[in-house]
């Protein structure tokens, strides 16, 4: 018998996350056109406040720790990188089981 994990795929992150920064970042440029490769930091989307508010929505979404080590631009530099990063967090730690989605006012 092998054990399964389930947890969200890698688009169900990128659409939350992107949901996320536009509601959080974005609100004043609702036509920034926002693509998956495009780069967060650097660019105006999110400075380094905002890197402290994002890593705590995605441990709070995703119910996972980001360790100081891993807050890098490889891991959060943009939407993809960041559906890349919690994917295999979520899975590598089984905790992707039991991820609820989190409502955005």
């Amino acid at each position: 018998m092998s054990e399964q994990t389930t947890g969200p795929a890698q688009s169900e992150i990128i659409d939350r996350t992107r949901a996320y920064v536009r509601e959080n970042f974005l609100y004043m440029r609702p036509d920034w056109k926002l693509g998956d490769e495009d780069p967060l930091l650097g660019t105006g989307v999110i400075d380094s406040i905002g890197v402290i508010e994002l890593v705590e929505f995605l441990q709070d979404a995703f119910r996972l720790a980001i360790p100081e080590d891993e807050i890098t631009e490889q891991n959060l530099g943009s939407l993809a990188a960041i559906g890349r990063f919690v994917y295999q967090k979520c899975h590598a730690n089984g905790s992707g089981g039991s991820v609820r989605p989190r409502q955005l006012a």
